[in-house]
C-alpha cells in the first residue's frame, strides 16, 4: 500500500527578501499556508519541511509540520531540486510505490482543494509518470520568433509563425505550485521524471509564486481579499 507524503523544500539565505520561506504575509509566515494547505487536505499522511536554516525548522513545528534538517551543501543557491528530494527519499526510507507531493512554500494561494484535486487527477492516470501544476498562457506565443543567428528561426516550427489564430494549440506554463510522482519514477534516474507527464490546471489568480517584493505585496493583498469573502 502506497503512503502520500508532501514535501515542502524551504532553504535559508533567499537574497530578493530576506529570509523569504518564513516573512510576514498576513497574520501568518509565507511557509505557513503551503503547510496548512497539505494538512487540510485530507490526502496527505505526513507533511515535511527540509531546510538547513533552524529558524524556519522551527517556524515548520509550531505550524505542526515534520522537520527534515538538510545537508548544508543541498542549501546553496545554485542546488537543483532533485538531490533535496533524492536525500528526503534515502532519509526516510521511503517505499517504491509511495506518491511525493513537492509544493514549493512560495505558492501561498494554492489550497487544500488544489491538493485535493491534483492527487485524484493522478491517480486518474496510472500511466503517468508525473503531474505538474500549471497556468494557461498566451498561445500567440506559438508564433514567435528565436533570434540571434543570421537568420530568425520559428520558434515552435517551420510553420508555426503563419498559424491562423483558432488553430493554435493551448499554451501551459508550470507555476512551481504541485508537483507529484511516486518514489519508483524517480529513483529510476534520481530525478523527478519529466516524461509522461500531466498538467494540473491553475488560475493566474491562485498561481502567483513569490520571488519578488511585488509579488509579496500581491500575495498580502490577494490574501486578506480571501479572507474578507470567508
Amino acid at each position: 500500500m502506497s503512503n502520500v507524503v508532501a514535501l515542502v523544500p524551504a532553504r535559508g539565505g533567499s537574497k530578493g527578501i530576506l529570509q523569504k520561506n518564513i516573512v510576514a504575509v498576513g497574520d501568518h509566515p509565507l511557509l505557513a499556508y503551503t503547510i496548512k494547505a497539505a494538512q487540510d487536505s485530507g490526502v496527505i499522511e505526513a507533511t515535511y519541511v527540509s531546510s538547513d536554516d533552524d529558524q524556519i525548522l522551527s517556524v515548520a513545528h509550531y505550524y505542526g509540520a515534520e522537520r527534515l534538517k538538510r545537508d548544508p551543501h543541498l542549501a546553496r543557491d545554485e542546488t537543483p531540486i532533485d538531490p533535496v528530494v533524492a536525500e528526503f527519499i534515502h532519509r526516510l526510507k521511503l517505499n517504491g510505490k509511495d506518491i511525493i507531493v513537492l509544493l514549493l512554500p512560495t505558492s501561498p494561494l494554492r489550497t487544500a482543494i488544489h491538493i485535493r484535486e491534483a492527487i485524484a487527477e493522478f491517480h486518474d492516470f496510472p500511466t503517468c509518470h508525473s503531474l505538474i501544476s500549471v497556468r494557461e498562457i498566451n498561445s500567440q506565443l506559438m508564433k514567435a520568433y528565436v533570434g540571434g543567428g543570421e537568420f530568425l528561426q520559428p520558434l515552435a516550427g517551420a510553420h508555426s509563425s503563419y498559424l491562423r489564430r483558432q488553430d493554435l494549440p493551448s499554451l501551459y506554463m508550470p507555476n512551481n505550485a504541485i508537483t507529484i510522482f511516486k518514489v519508483d519514477d524517480f529513483l529510476r534516474e534520481e530525478r523527478i521524471p519529466r516524461t509522461h507527464e500531466i498538467p494540473y490546471l491553475m488560475s493566474e489568480h491562485d498561481s502567483l509564486d513569490v520571488d519578488t517584493p511585488a509579488d509579496l505585496a500581491l500575495a498580502k493583498e490577494r490574501l486578506a481579499d480571501w479572507a474578507e469573502r470567508k
